[in-house]
């Protein structure tokens, strides 16, 4: 009886490491959508990751134009050829996602430079007294301490 428990115990043991692995970063966040772009900057590092996957679809696209070249079996040259096209309706995605990406990023722009414009104007407005009033309400709530 002893030795059942043991060894249930053991294999319990040597089991739970597999089990209790830690995920990686990307686990369950996949990829960010462009809807969900807020600023410039994640704008900038999603152009740049769809370029990249852009010259990896490239890169693709021509080998398996080489390798439908190459082939003499006519599946298989069939097979490579459907791959190259499905292949080109991604990178024509892609590049659809690119241009939206590009109206986005404008968009971000020029919000923020509307929002720089309204605080230089609300900087000028009013006499030295009414500024001072206007930052000591306009303090963040956050930042209780000062």
């Amino acid at each position: 009886m002893n030795k059942i428990t043991l060894a249930i115990a053991s294999v319990l043991i040597l089991s739970s490491n597999h089990t209790l692995a830690a995920k990686p970063e990307w686990a369950g966040k996949g990829k960010p959508d462009i809807e969900q772009v807020k600023s410039v900057s994640d704008a900038e590092n999603m152009e740049s990751e769809i370029e990249s996957t852009e010259e990896e679809l490239d890169q693709l696209i021509e080998q398996k134009k080489e390798k439908a070249k190459k082939s003499k079996n006519k599946k298989e040259k069939q097979k490579f050829e459907d791959d190259v096209e499905s292949l080109e309706q991604e990178r024509e995605e892609l590049e659809e996602s690119k241009e939206k990406l590009e109206e986005k990023k404008a968009g971000l722009e020029k919000q923020q430079q509307k929002k720089s414009e309204q605080e230089r104007k609300e900087m000028d407005k009013g006499s030295d007294t009414g500024q001072q009033k206007r930052e000591e309400n306009s303090k963040k709530w956050w930042k209780f301490w000062e």
